[in-house]
Protein backbone atom coordinates (compact mmCIF):
# COMPACT_ATOMS: atom_id res chain seq x y z
CA UNK A 1 0.00 0.00 0.00
CA UNK A 2 1.11 3.67 -0.54
CA UNK A 3 2.04 5.89 2.58
CA UNK A 4 3.06 8.91 3.48
CA UNK A 5 6.71 8.52 5.69
CA UNK A 6 8.04 10.61 7.65
CA UNK A 7 11.84 10.29 7.01
CA UNK A 8 12.98 13.06 9.29
CA UNK A 9 12.71 16.50 9.52
CA UNK A 10 11.26 18.24 6.76
CA UNK A 11 11.58 14.90 5.00
CA UNK A 12 8.16 13.45 3.91
CA UNK A 13 7.97 10.86 0.76
CA UNK A 14 5.38 8.30 -0.45
CA UNK A 15 6.33 5.07 -0.16
CA UNK A 16 5.46 1.48 -0.81
CA UNK A 17 5.06 -0.20 2.58
CA UNK A 18 3.53 -3.71 3.59
CA UNK A 19 -0.28 -4.20 4.15
CA UNK A 20 -1.36 -4.37 7.97
CA UNK A 21 -2.18 -8.04 8.82
CA UNK A 22 -4.64 -7.29 11.47
CA UNK A 23 -8.03 -9.12 11.33
CA UNK A 24 -10.18 -6.05 11.24
CA UNK A 25 -9.06 -3.28 8.54
CA UNK A 26 -9.85 0.22 7.82
CA UNK A 27 -9.56 1.67 4.76
CA UNK A 28 -8.34 5.22 5.00
CA UNK A 29 -11.02 8.40 3.38
CA UNK A 30 -9.17 11.32 4.93
CA UNK A 31 -6.74 12.26 7.32
CA UNK A 32 -6.65 15.76 9.02
CA UNK A 33 -3.16 17.33 9.49
CA UNK A 34 -2.39 18.36 12.89
CA UNK A 35 -0.31 20.59 14.91
CA UNK A 36 1.51 17.69 16.23
CA UNK A 37 2.41 16.13 12.72
CA UNK A 38 3.66 19.46 11.85
CA UNK A 39 5.40 20.53 14.49
CA UNK A 40 6.95 16.98 13.80
CA UNK A 41 7.57 17.65 10.57
CA UNK A 42 9.21 21.42 10.90
CA UNK A 43 11.26 20.07 14.21
CA UNK A 44 11.16 16.16 15.19
CA UNK A 45 9.15 14.61 18.32
CA UNK A 46 10.02 12.58 20.33
CA UNK A 47 7.22 10.49 20.38
CA UNK A 48 7.72 9.89 16.53
CA UNK A 49 10.74 8.85 15.48
CA UNK A 50 11.37 8.22 11.80
CA UNK A 51 10.82 6.83 9.68
CA UNK A 52 7.20 6.19 10.41
CA UNK A 53 3.58 7.32 9.30
CA UNK A 54 2.34 9.97 10.80
CA UNK A 55 -1.45 11.33 10.83
CA UNK A 56 -4.74 10.06 13.65
CA UNK A 57 -7.76 12.23 12.62
CA UNK A 58 -9.13 9.56 10.48
CA UNK A 59 -12.09 8.20 9.06
CA UNK A 60 -12.69 5.47 6.55
CA UNK A 61 -14.65 2.23 5.57
CA UNK A 62 -14.13 -1.02 6.59
CA UNK A 63 -12.40 -3.16 4.46
CA UNK A 64 -11.58 -6.44 6.33
CA UNK A 65 -13.77 -7.66 9.37
CA UNK A 66 -14.47 -10.74 11.06
CA UNK A 67 -17.96 -12.70 11.36
CA UNK A 68 -19.50 -11.04 14.41
CA UNK A 69 -17.52 -8.23 15.34
CA UNK A 70 -19.87 -5.78 15.45
CA UNK A 71 -19.03 -4.34 12.02
CA UNK A 72 -19.06 -5.11 8.35
CA UNK A 73 -17.24 -4.67 5.15
CA UNK A 74 -18.43 -1.18 3.74
CA UNK A 75 -19.45 0.44 7.03
CA UNK A 76 -18.02 3.96 7.31
CA UNK A 77 -16.49 4.58 10.65
CA UNK A 78 -14.51 7.34 12.68
CA UNK A 79 -11.71 6.14 14.49
CA UNK A 80 -10.39 7.52 18.01
CA UNK A 81 -6.79 7.21 18.44
CA UNK A 82 -6.30 6.18 21.68
CA UNK A 83 -8.95 5.04 24.71
CA UNK A 84 -7.97 5.20 28.50
CA UNK A 85 -8.05 2.36 30.36
CA UNK A 86 -11.14 3.28 32.42
CA UNK A 87 -9.90 1.32 35.74
CA UNK A 88 -6.85 3.01 36.86
CA UNK A 89 -6.70 5.65 39.96
CA UNK A 90 -6.81 8.60 37.38
CA UNK A 91 -9.81 7.34 34.65
CA UNK A 92 -11.57 6.62 38.45
CA UNK A 93 -11.35 10.59 38.83
CA UNK A 94 -12.72 10.97 35.64
CA UNK A 95 -9.43 12.78 33.84
CA UNK A 96 -9.13 9.92 31.15
CA UNK A 97 -7.30 12.24 29.26
CA UNK A 98 -4.31 12.00 31.52
CA UNK A 99 -4.47 8.23 31.70
CA UNK A 100 -0.71 6.76 31.76
CA UNK A 101 -2.28 3.00 30.68
CA UNK A 102 -3.87 4.21 27.28
CA UNK A 103 -4.44 1.66 24.30
CA UNK A 104 -3.58 3.45 21.28
CA UNK A 105 -4.08 2.88 17.43
CA UNK A 106 -0.18 1.31 16.95
CA UNK A 107 0.06 3.03 12.65
CA UNK A 108 -0.53 6.54 11.38
CA UNK A 109 -2.97 6.97 8.78
CA UNK A 110 -1.88 9.16 6.47
CA UNK A 111 -1.61 6.26 4.40
CA UNK A 112 -4.16 3.50 2.78
CA UNK A 113 -5.22 1.22 5.05
CA UNK A 114 -4.83 0.99 9.00
CA UNK A 115 -4.95 -2.10 11.30
CA UNK A 116 -7.16 -1.89 13.99
CA UNK A 117 -6.90 -5.03 16.91
CA UNK A 118 -10.00 -6.46 17.97
CA UNK A 119 -10.35 -5.85 21.48
CA UNK A 120 -10.16 -2.16 20.45
CA UNK A 121 -13.47 -2.36 18.23
CA UNK A 122 -15.86 -1.64 21.12
CA UNK A 123 -13.70 1.20 22.80
CA UNK A 124 -12.62 3.39 19.71
CA UNK A 125 -14.09 2.44 16.81
CA UNK A 126 -18.19 4.11 15.72
CA UNK A 127 -20.29 3.27 12.89
CA UNK A 128 -21.14 7.23 11.14
CA UNK A 129 -23.86 7.25 8.22
CA UNK A 130 -21.95 9.55 6.00
CA UNK A 131 -18.79 9.89 3.97
CA UNK A 132 -17.88 12.87 4.58
CA UNK A 133 -14.30 14.25 5.94
CA UNK A 134 -16.14 16.29 8.45
CA UNK A 135 -15.51 13.44 10.79
CA UNK A 136 -11.61 13.74 10.68
CA UNK A 137 -12.72 16.79 13.16
CA UNK A 138 -13.95 14.53 15.89
CA UNK A 139 -10.44 14.08 17.82
CA UNK A 140 -9.61 17.98 17.56
CA UNK A 141 -13.06 18.73 18.66
CA UNK A 142 -13.30 16.28 21.52
CA UNK A 143 -9.50 18.04 22.74
CA UNK A 144 -11.50 21.25 22.46
CA UNK A 145 -14.61 20.26 24.67
CA UNK A 146 -12.28 18.80 26.96
CA UNK A 147 -10.31 22.58 27.64
CA UNK A 148 -14.33 24.29 27.62
CA UNK A 149 -14.91 22.17 30.64
CA UNK A 150 -11.63 23.64 32.24
CA UNK A 151 -13.24 27.35 32.23
CA UNK A 152 -15.88 28.89 34.04
CA UNK A 153 -18.13 30.12 32.15
CA UNK A 154 -21.69 32.53 33.22
CA UNK A 155 -24.94 33.42 31.58
CA UNK A 156 -22.51 36.33 31.28
CA UNK A 157 -19.55 35.57 30.52
CA UNK A 158 -17.50 36.85 26.74
CA UNK A 159 -14.63 34.32 26.01
CA UNK A 160 -11.89 35.34 23.70
CA UNK A 161 -9.49 32.65 22.34
CA UNK A 162 -6.64 33.59 21.00
CA UNK A 163 -5.38 32.33 17.74
CA UNK A 164 -7.33 31.25 14.84
CA UNK A 165 -5.85 28.18 13.66
CA UNK A 166 -7.77 24.89 13.14
CA UNK A 167 -8.06 24.24 16.95
CA UNK A 168 -9.12 28.12 17.48
CA UNK A 169 -11.70 28.40 14.82
CA UNK A 170 -13.22 24.65 16.57
CA UNK A 171 -13.11 26.46 19.91
CA UNK A 172 -14.91 29.59 18.50
CA UNK A 173 -17.39 27.44 16.09
CA UNK A 174 -18.42 25.40 19.22
CA UNK A 175 -18.91 28.53 21.86
CA UNK A 176 -21.01 29.98 18.76
CA UNK A 177 -23.45 27.36 18.49
CA UNK A 178 -24.00 27.25 22.50
CA UNK A 179 -24.64 30.78 22.07
CA UNK A 180 -21.77 31.95 24.52
CA UNK A 181 -20.45 35.37 23.02
CA UNK A 182 -17.07 34.66 22.11
CA UNK A 183 -13.93 36.62 20.13
CA UNK A 184 -10.94 35.99 18.28
CA UNK A 185 -7.64 37.57 18.26
CA UNK A 186 -5.45 36.66 15.17
CA UNK A 187 -2.47 38.47 13.30
CA UNK A 188 -2.92 36.76 10.04
CA UNK A 189 -5.59 38.62 7.69
CA UNK A 190 -6.77 35.82 6.00
CA UNK A 191 -7.81 34.16 9.06
CA UNK A 192 -9.54 36.21 10.39
CA UNK A 193 -11.57 37.59 7.41
CA UNK A 194 -12.46 33.95 7.27
CA UNK A 195 -13.28 33.91 10.65
CA UNK A 196 -15.00 36.72 10.58
CA UNK A 197 -17.46 35.26 7.82
CA UNK A 198 -18.94 33.21 10.14
CA UNK A 199 -20.37 36.23 11.96
CA UNK A 200 -17.51 35.99 15.21
CA UNK A 201 -15.91 38.97 16.41
CA UNK A 202 -11.99 39.22 15.45
CA UNK A 203 -9.28 41.67 16.93
CA UNK A 204 -5.63 42.18 15.68
CA UNK A 205 -3.25 41.54 18.44
CA UNK A 206 -2.92 44.67 20.48
CA UNK A 207 -6.78 45.47 20.27
CA UNK A 208 -8.17 43.86 23.29
CA UNK A 209 -8.80 46.08 26.67
CA UNK A 210 -8.14 44.52 29.70
CA UNK A 211 -11.52 43.79 31.56
CA UNK A 212 -12.90 42.67 28.31
CA UNK A 213 -13.45 38.97 28.27
CA UNK A 214 -13.46 36.81 31.41
CA UNK A 215 -12.52 33.52 29.75
CA UNK A 216 -9.06 33.27 27.77
CA UNK A 217 -8.33 30.60 25.75
CA UNK A 218 -4.72 30.50 24.21
CA UNK A 219 -4.91 28.32 21.10
CA UNK A 220 -1.31 29.30 20.02
CA UNK A 221 1.99 28.12 21.19
CA UNK A 222 3.55 31.23 22.40
CA UNK A 223 5.19 31.85 25.90
CA UNK A 224 4.61 35.16 25.75
CA UNK A 225 0.87 35.66 26.03
CA UNK A 226 0.00 33.90 28.54
CA UNK A 227 1.22 36.56 31.14
CA UNK A 228 -0.11 38.77 29.04
CA UNK A 229 -3.22 37.82 29.04
CA UNK A 230 -3.44 36.99 32.84
CA UNK A 231 -2.74 40.70 33.64
CA UNK A 232 -5.36 41.84 31.22
CA UNK A 233 -8.47 39.32 31.86
CA UNK A 234 -11.42 40.37 33.92
CA UNK A 235 -11.34 39.69 37.38
CA UNK A 236 -12.05 36.05 38.19
CA UNK A 237 -11.26 34.97 35.09
CA UNK A 238 -9.59 31.38 33.67
CA UNK A 239 -6.80 31.47 31.69
CA UNK A 240 -6.80 28.07 29.05
CA UNK A 241 -3.47 27.20 28.31
CA UNK A 242 -4.50 25.08 25.26
CA UNK A 243 -1.52 24.87 23.08
CA UNK A 244 1.95 22.53 24.16
CA UNK A 245 4.93 24.32 25.22
CA UNK A 246 7.84 22.80 25.42
CA UNK A 247 8.89 20.64 28.42
CA UNK A 248 11.31 22.38 29.77
CA UNK A 249 9.30 25.68 29.68
CA UNK A 250 9.07 27.62 32.81
CA UNK A 251 6.13 30.64 32.57
CA UNK A 252 6.44 33.74 35.00
CA UNK A 253 3.07 35.06 35.68
CA UNK A 254 1.61 37.90 37.95
CA UNK A 255 1.13 36.79 41.32
CA UNK A 256 -1.33 39.98 41.63
CA UNK A 257 -3.66 38.55 39.35
CA UNK A 258 -3.37 35.35 40.47
CA UNK A 259 -4.19 36.42 44.48
CA UNK A 260 -5.72 39.69 44.48
CA UNK A 261 -7.77 39.44 41.27
CA UNK A 262 -8.81 35.49 41.79
CA UNK A 263 -7.20 34.80 38.42
CA UNK A 264 -7.13 30.97 37.48
CA UNK A 265 -4.40 29.68 35.12
CA UNK A 266 -4.73 26.08 33.54
CA UNK A 267 -4.47 23.52 31.15
CA UNK A 268 -5.83 20.73 29.26
CA UNK A 269 -4.59 17.80 27.14
CA UNK A 270 -6.06 15.65 24.56
CA UNK A 271 -9.40 13.99 25.45
CA UNK A 272 -11.19 11.15 27.44
CA UNK A 273 -13.63 9.23 25.62
CA UNK A 274 -16.11 11.20 26.86
CA UNK A 275 -15.67 13.99 24.83
CA UNK A 276 -14.38 12.03 21.68
CA UNK A 277 -18.29 10.76 21.90
CA UNK A 278 -19.24 14.22 23.01
CA UNK A 279 -17.66 15.28 19.79
CA UNK A 280 -18.96 12.90 17.19
CA UNK A 281 -22.45 13.39 18.44
CA UNK A 282 -22.14 17.54 17.73
CA UNK A 283 -20.28 16.92 13.97
CA UNK A 284 -23.34 14.09 13.28
CA UNK A 285 -25.31 16.83 14.33
CA UNK A 286 -24.27 20.20 12.76
CA UNK A 287 -21.75 18.83 9.69
CA UNK A 288 -22.68 21.67 7.98
CA UNK A 289 -21.80 24.17 10.77
CA UNK A 290 -18.02 22.47 11.34
CA UNK A 291 -17.23 21.98 7.81
CA UNK A 292 -16.17 25.22 7.28
CA UNK A 293 -12.99 24.53 9.09
CA UNK A 294 -11.31 22.83 6.56
CA UNK A 295 -10.06 24.29 3.70
CA UNK A 296 -8.15 22.29 2.19
CA UNK A 297 -8.63 18.80 0.60
CA UNK A 298 -5.26 17.32 -1.19
CA UNK A 299 -4.30 14.08 -2.50
CA UNK A 300 -1.86 11.66 -0.18
CA UNK A 301 0.77 12.29 -3.20
CA UNK A 302 1.17 15.87 -2.23
CA UNK A 303 1.78 15.20 1.52
CA UNK A 304 5.10 17.62 1.58
CA UNK A 305 3.59 20.25 -0.39
CA UNK A 306 0.81 20.33 2.06
CA UNK A 307 2.66 20.71 5.02
CA UNK A 308 4.90 23.36 3.51
CA UNK A 309 1.22 25.13 2.87
CA UNK A 310 0.36 24.84 6.26
CA UNK A 311 3.70 26.46 7.49
CA UNK A 312 2.58 29.77 6.25
CA UNK A 313 -0.31 29.44 9.24
CA UNK A 314 -2.80 31.03 6.70
CA UNK A 315 -5.44 28.17 6.03
CA UNK A 316 -7.15 26.11 8.43
CA UNK A 317 -7.52 22.14 8.52
CA UNK A 318 -6.15 20.25 5.70
CA UNK A 319 -7.19 17.29 5.08
CA UNK A 320 -4.79 14.53 3.11
CA UNK A 321 -6.27 11.48 1.06
CA UNK A 322 -5.30 8.49 0.12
Amino acid sequence: MKALMYTGIGQLEIQDVPMPTDDFIVKVSGCGVCGTDLKTYLQGHHFFSPPTVLGHEFYGSVFKAPEDCGFNTGDIVVVAPYCECGSCGICLRSVGQLCRDKAFIQSGAFCEYVGIPLDYLKKGVFKIERNDDVFTLVEPLACVINGVEHLKITPYSKILVVGSGPIGALFALLFKDRRIPVAVVEPTRKRREMIAAWDIECYVPGQVEAGMFDNIVIAVNKAELVNEYITEIADGGTVLLFSGLPKDMLLSIDSYSVHYREVSFVGSFGYAMKHFVDALDIIKSHPDKYSKVITHRLPLEQGKESFELLKKSEHLKLILKP
